[in-house]
């Protein structure tokens, strides 16, 4: 692709799948001011919190996060040190059917329970919102739990969730010390890690004004 750019200096690239990962990488940015691959170790994580992320049933890792998952669900013998799940999400799914504590909220509510969360944690510049005590409640739970398990924590937000909520969520797993331990981070898979609907409505623009010779 670079290659073909190079040789053809006034052409240019534009990308778009329908499944893509626009707000992971816009939210990456937030955090870092650049894209970065999230990749969990579910296998090393005593607490999860999972922002409306069906992580056991969609995603490309899925499967691989499943089999981890179930690793620390397995009770036998001397080892009874089960993980738990809290799952704050919209819709039933099979991520939050094996919870231990799940919330049922509108998927627009989800970035008030991640902002609380961040705000108990004292992530720089991150204020709460005001919850329903029924919320409240199960923040002031998870945010306990997560203290309790610093650097043995996951917090993985919805891939359909907002670059806000995926940001929020960086940085809560870096005051939880959870960075290098059951959070990695890595260049992105993608070759050009480009915002694709951006991509495809600057394409758009381009060809109502004409300015598109060639369409490949």
């Amino acid at each position: 692709m670079r290659s073909l750019l190079t040789q053809f200096p006034n052409a240019k690239w534009h990308q778009f799948e329908p499944v893509n990962n626009d707000n992971a990488f816009e939210g990456s940015k937030l955090a870092f001011g650049e894209p970065v691959q999230t990749q969990y170790r579910f296998d090393k994580a005593d607490i999860v919190l999972s922002l409306d992320a069906d992580f056991i049933a969609q995603g490309p890792a899925h499967i691989r996060y499943a089999h981890d998952f179930a690793i620390r669900r397995r009770v036998q013998g001397s080892h009874a040190n089960m993980s738990r799940l809290y799952v704050a999400e919209s819709m039933p799914s099979v991520t939050g059917s094996m919870a231990d504590h799940r919330l049922r909220v509108r998927t627009s509510h989800v970035e008030s329970i991640a902002r609380a969360v961040a705000a108990a944690l004292h992530v720089d510049s991150v204020s709460s919102m005001n919850l329903s005590d029924n919320h409240q409640r199960w923040v002031d739970v998870i945010v306990d739990d997560l203290r309790a398990h610093k650097g043995r924590s996951i917090v993985v937000p919805g891939a359909l969730q907002p670059p806000v909520v995926h940001a929020l969520s960086h940085a809560i797993n870096i005051v939880l010390s959870n960075i290098g331990q059951t959070v990695v981070y890595t260049d992105p898979v993608e070759a050009s890690p480009v915002n694709q609907l951006a991509s495809l409505q600057s394409l758009t623009a381009e060809l109502d004004a004409g300015q598109v010779d060639l369409l490949v």
